[in-house]
């Protein structure tokens, strides 16, 4: 049988919004990076943005600001569930 004290991290640990605050952040740090270093994508050149509506993100810093917005969301979902943190009901005995 598991302690009062395992059950609570347990309750944390599987708290949706931390789920979400996490795959968030991951999604978030690899567009940051694909934004800071764009080598990591393959190279383009600006005409094929005006021909092909899949590449118009071609010379801006879509990635960079998509991937600070994110993990500035999943900053938000962890303070949401530090600051106000589920309540585990007592199972009746």
């Amino acid at each position: 049988m598991a302690s009062p004290r395992t059950d609570k991290v347990l309750v944390h640990l599987f708290d949706i919004r931390n789920i979400v605050g996490a795959l968030l952040g991951v999604y978030g740090v690899l567009l940051t990076i694909a934004g800071f270093v764009p080598s990591v994508l393959r190279s383009h050149d600006n005409a094929a943005a005006a021909s092909d509506r899949a590449n118009l993100y071609i010379g801006t810093d879509a990635n960079w600001w998509v991937g600070l917005v994110l993990i500035g969301v999943a900053v938000a979902f962890f303070t949401w569930a530090i600051l106000r943190p589920h309540r585990a009901d007592e199972p009746a005995s």
